[in-house]
Parts: structure tokens; sequence; C-alpha cells
């Protein structure tokens, strides 16, 4: 099966509610219609970033997580069958991965966010699949990236200036 296959079977189960309301809908008919968006969200997603090397929480999402790995990674038993999606994961990963995509506007823009300072790490932290390394609004004020924002403390717009611009303070 590939990988959105394995994804349907899995998110249809009663387990996974609150997924199943965002990609399956009654028509006016009651007859049960798939919303796709989801599923390509989530592969083109893992085209730009790549599969999380670290798979956090892997007792809750394992199901998904093997999904994932039995789909678009190389088998990693001698009894593992390669999935054709694999060979589409591998050619668009090629030419959209922000790390290294050859395509001209994935490598203008990768080139844009190493040219300002912590642009690329930021990015990567708000984009972080486990929510626990994920950047908080908190990590994005006080990032490098957010950095040359940060006022000098005796900055006044004007003498009669009483409340400072929040970018005044860092936050840690």
């Amino acid at each position: 099966a590939n990988l959105k296959g394995k994804l349907r079977k899995i998110w249809k189960q009663k387990s996974h509610n609150v997924i199943r309301s965002v990609i399956f809908d009654n028509d006016e008919n009651g007859t049960e219609i798939e919303d796709e968006t989801l599923y390509d969200t989530l592969y083109r997603f893992l085209v730009l970033f790549g599969i999380p090397e670290k798979q956090f929480d892997m007792k809750k999402h394992g199901k998904v997580w093997r999904a994932l790995n039995s789909t678009l990674l190389p088998p990693s038993g001698p009894r593992s069958r390669k999935c054709p999606d694999m060979d589409v994961f591998n050619r668009d990963r090629k030419k959209f991965s922000l790390a290294d995509g050859t395509d001209k506007r994935i490598a203008a823009a990768r080139q844009r966010l190493l040219e300002m300072d912590g642009a690329m790490e930021l990015l990567l932290l708000l984009v972080s699949f486990d929510p626990k390394t994920r950047a908080t609004p908190l990590d994005v004020i006080n990032s490098e990236f957010m950095g040359q924002l940060i006022e000098d403390d005796g900055a006044f717009y004007c003498e009669e200036d009483i409340v400072k611009s929040y970018t005044a303070y860092l936050t840690n």
C-alpha cells in the first residue's frame, strides 16, 4: 500500500476522531466524501523539510511513523519491500527540499534564509514536528533573527514618551 492508503486506514479509526473529522465529511445525500488536502499537505511538508530523524511520541503515534517510514524511506530489513512512493518522494526531495533542492525558487528561498542571521534556524524551529521542540512565541521574540529589532533600552520616540515599544526589552 502507498502512503495515502496507509494513512487513510489509520486515520479512519475512532482513535483519530479529530483528523477523521478534517478528512471525511458527508455530502448532501449523506454519502461520505474524502478531502485529500491533509494527505497532500503532509507529503509536501515532508518533501520540503524531510522526515524527522527523532520521531517523537513513538508509542502514541507509532502507526503513523511506521506508515511514513515504510513508504518513503529505504527498506530496513531483508524481507522489507520498496514502496513505489519512495522513488517519487526521493525525486521530489531532490527538487524541492529546503536543505538542498535544485528548484530555482527553493534555492533562492534557501539563499535568502541563509543570508539573514538566524532565519533558517528559526524557520526550522517553527515547523518542528515535535511540539515539545517547536519554537514558542517567546523563543521567536528572543531569537537571533528578531534580535535586530530589539531597541536600545534608552530609546524613546519623543520626549513625552512614557511607554516603550515592546521591542525595547529582551524577554528572557
